[in-house]
């Protein structure tokens, strides 16, 4: 999926994040919605600069775990937080970049995929007018290129020859009138 747009939010010292692409102030839940749609929110921390789009995208994931119904779950909690999250987080990015990696390998399958086809289909359109004894484009080209060639050697004999009057000339021999 491709972003819509890029919404830098601006996390103020008062803990209020100000979308500058909106021009307004925004939630937690706001930046959530707008990545849900599909746009791209980097979050930086308007004193210092500093991106924090981690901890913010972090605080958003709290937040839906507070909303949920259910057991917490307590002691995977407990445990991340003795082992200061260092395998979660391993486990979350290495779920994370697994679907990017085979959107890439599959985008990558579709565009060698559509080039064969095409060249194929340039094949198979080549042979049939061949077969069929119509020129391709090219070799129209070609002949328009030869026709010009051939036109401008009649005009220089016939310059060579001083019948340069328009009586000697055949019908239709393209002379400077510019008829073709």
């Amino acid at each position: 999926m491709r972003a819509l747009e890029t919404h830098v939010i601006k996390k103020y010292a008062n803990r209020k994040l100000y979308d500058t692409h909106s021009r307004r102030y925004v939630t937690l839940e706001v930046i959530a919605e707008l990545l849900r749609e599909g746009h791209d929110v980097r979050v930086v921390d308007r004193t210092s600069g500093e991106d924090i789009t981690a901890v913010t995208l972090s605080q958003i994931l709290l937040d839906l775990e507070r909303q949920r119904r259910g057991p917490q779950p307590e002691p995977l909690l407990v445990d991340a937080v003795r082992e200061r999250g260092e395998q979660l987080i391993a486990l979350v990015r290495g779920s994370l970049t697994l679907p990017r990696e085979l959107r890439q390998r599959a985008t990558d399958s579709l565009a060698s995929t559509t080039q064969h086809l095409e060249s194929r289909v340039d094949d198979v359109v080549s042979t049939g007018l061949h077969n069929l004894n119509i020129a391709t484009a090219e070799e129209v080209q070609a002949l328009a290129r030869r026709v010009e060639e051939l036109a401008a050697r009649v005009d220089a004999l016939t310059e060579a020859l001083g019948e340069s009057s328009p009586a000697t000339r055949p019908p239709g021999g393209g002379g400077e009138d510019g008829a073709a």
